[in-house]
């Protein structure tokens, strides 16, 4: 095990678990990493047997800060509920904590089967240990995630293992096949496939919409591209970017129920027209829930028209009751759109829409979007 992998150990006994354990320690200890275990209380006597057998005990390893207890009411379970986002926040403190303490990185050890018996549901989980693989190419940080297949379904194991480049195996730490071959796999209907076949679905539901689409450039595309641009000047996990690039190809498929002439005429909206205009955002939420796309999807769709301030529509969101993705999608379609000619006004251009944003940054768009909007513009992105 070393810096920059992401491990997985699978146990269904003790004495497998504790083989585990004791490669974790004696790899930690050797390059000089920070040891962080998150498991529960029961668990920590196990690692105080291993270190019966070492020069070091428990005792002195937690005095040195080089070992690190937390049970995982305190880590992934904080408040008896499970966020992604938060655990990878969690860790990505700890890292920098071990690097201040003057370690050369962080060994970190958790417990996942605890997640899954919280009703946190498979789908969070596989997005945290996605996040985890990008989180070990940013920082020293070596990671094992263990699970008691005695406690799990099959499938779950499945899907779980091959978002794991290494596995542990007979007490060594070694390539994990089914993550190597993952993406040569036929695709299966299961949670872990899911994205794939939601990507592919996305790409099939743009072809349908640009059927009756009255856009002159390629509107669902250049949405698309602008969001992920502005999720990776952001720093955004690889999973949410995924989730951003779908939601921007079909943000609008919720159109496809209003009539094609009263979206393609010259002049303004009659007031009955706007009304059935402003709920093509709960259309097309509807019709991804379907599906089903990840929550991520869904809800940037519903929201890319809402406003800070609660202008916006179908829901009248303000602030923080927008997500992030949301936001992001939000400030993707108005520069888009301003900078394309559309039949009820003349063309605008790029450079009257990113000033529109930056006049009303804080007020209707979220600042820190508008902000990395403008920069990924300044870094010469441009509209295909």
């Amino acid at each position: 095990m070393k810096f920059g992998s992401h491990n997985i150990a699978l146990y269904n006994n003790s004495k497998t678990f504790r083989i585990t354990l004791d490669s974790v320690l004696s790899e930690g200890l050797f390059n000089n990493a920070k040891i962080l275990y998150l498991g529960v209380e029961s668990e920590f006597t196990v690692l105080k047997k291993i270190l019966l057998d070492r020069e070091s005990s428990i005792d002195e390893l937690l005095e040195a800060k080089s070992l690190e207890l937390i049970e995982t009411t305190q880590s992934y379970l904080k408040q008896g509920t499970f966020d992604p986002d938060r655990s990878i926040m969690f860790l990505e403190r700890a890292v920098m904590d071990a690097l201040k303490e003057g370690f050369e990185g962080l060994c970190v050890a958790g417990i996942g089967t605890p997640i899954l018996e919280s009703g946190a549901g498979l789908e969070k989980l596989l997005e945290y240990e996605a996040s985890v693989n990008d989180l070990v190419e940013e920082f020293p940080i070596a990671a094992i995630c263990l699970y008691d297949t005695a406690r799990m379904d099959r499938k779950n194991v499945l899907e779980i293992s091959r978002l794991h480049p290494y596995v542990h195996r007979t007490g060594e730490f070694s390539m994990n096949d089914d993550y190597c071959s993952a993406p040569d796999r036929d695709i299966e209907f299961d949670i872990a496939s899911r994205l794939d076949i939601c990507r592919g679905t996305a790409d099939s539901l743009l072809e349908m919409f640009k059927i009756k689409s009255i856009y002159v450039e390629a509107h669902e595309v250049n949405v698309s591209r602008l969001a992920v641009a502005i999720a990776d000047e952001m720093g955004l996990d690889s999973f949410t970017k995924v989730c951003i690039e779908m939601a921007g190809k079909i943000h609008d498929i919720g159109m496809i129920s209003l009539f094609l002439d009263m979206i393609s005429r010259p002049g303004p909206l009659h007031s009955f027209e706007l009304k059935l205009l402003q709920e093509h955002p709960r259309t097309g939420f509807e019709l991804t829930k379907r599906v089903p796309f990840p929550d991520k999807v869904s809800n940037a769709i519903l929201q890319h028209h809402e406003r800070m301030d609660g202008s916006g529509y179908p829901d009248g969101l303000t602030r923080s009751e927008i997500s992030l993705e949301g936001c992001i999608l939000a400030v993707s379609e108005v520069v888009s759109a301003m900078s394309f000619y559309r039949p009820y006004r003349t063309t605008h251009g790029v450079k009257f829409a990113l000033a529109e944003i930056a006049k009303n940054s804080g007020s209707l768009y979220h600042a820190d979007v508008v902000e990395s909007c403008i920069a990924v513009f300044r870094k010469d992105f441009s509209f295909a």
